[in-house]
C-alpha cells in the first residue's frame, strides 16, 4: 500500500493541441511505496472524465529528489 505524502488536484483552462478552449483537470501525488521508495504520479484529463480518458504518469524519485521537490514546494 502507498503512503501519500503529497496531493494537489486542481482544474485550469486549457486548450488542445488544435487550439480548442476546454478544462483540464490533474491530480500531482508524491507517494511512498511499501518497498520504501517514492513516487510521483500526475495525472491529467477533462474534469469528470473517465478514468481511462486521462494520461497517466510516474516516476520514481530518489531520496534526494524527494527532498529537493519538498524544499521547492515549501
Amino acid at each position: 500500500m502507498d503512503d501519500d505524502l503529497l496531493v494537489i488536484e486542481t482544474s485550469w483552462p486549457g486548450t488542445t493541441i488544435d487550439g480548442d478552449p476546454g478544462i483540464m483537470s490533474g491530480v500531482l501525488s508524491v507517494s511512498r511505496a511499501a518497498g520504501g521508495e517514492f513516487m510521483l504520479n500526475l495525472s491529467v484529463g477533462a474534469p469528470d472524465g473517465a478514468p481511462e480518458d486521462f494520461t497517466y504518469l510516474e516516476f520514481p524519485l530518489s531520496p534526494d529528489d524527494a527532498r529537493a521537490l519538498r524544499d521547492a514546494l515549501r
